[in-house]
């Protein structure tokens, strides 16, 4: 767990608000995030989404392999620790595709998550926790709350380059 300021604050939030909001708050947060980043990642050219623009370090496609994968991860995670409270195995894959088709199983996943954590009971294995590398030990509502800032922050990096290109 990092242990500067910023990770330390954003470790406060995570926790604060996954306790204090409900179920459904929690949902609304995540998916304003999933807007923004599919938004962010449909007005990307078609044929400037393989290209690194300059200064950065991986291409549009990277990006948006990256966020999704890891989103479709963590989501399968969350919906298994909160119904179960048992950590699924399995490792991140990132998804193949189009964007489209990457936003499509995206999509699909948080769908998924949203119906199983919404019949799950709101107070269950809030023991269970697992690392995150920056904000460490999170249950699943922090993990949940977790893909909002993770979709808002891949956002923002894919509009950067949107506007580089």
């Amino acid at each position: 767990m990092a242990t500067d300021p910023e990770s330390l604050r954003i470790r406060g939030y995570l926790q604060s608000q996954a306790s204090e909001k409900t179920v459904e708050e929690l949902i609304a947060r995540v998916e304003e995030g999933m807007q923004e980043l599919a938004g962010a990642a449909l007005a990307i050219r078609p044929g400037a989404r393989t290209a690194i623009p300059p200064g950065e370090t991986w291409s549009p496609d990277d990006c948006l392999r990256h966020a999704t994968g890891s989103d479709i991860h963590c989501a399968r995670q969350i919906l298994h620790v909160a119904c179960t409270g048992e950590l699924p195995p399995g490792a991140e894959e990132a998804p193949a595709g189009s964007f489209e088709e990457m936003l499509a199983r995206h999509r699909e996943a948080l769908d998924s998550l949203y119906a199983h954590v919404r019949e799950a009971d709101p107070e269950a294995f809030l023991d269970v926790k697992w690392e995150h590398p920056f904000f460490g030990d999170l249950n699943w509502r922090e993990w949940l709350l977790f893909l909002r800032i993770h979709s808002k922050d891949h956002a923002r990096q894919l509009a950067a380059m949107a506007g580089s290109g």
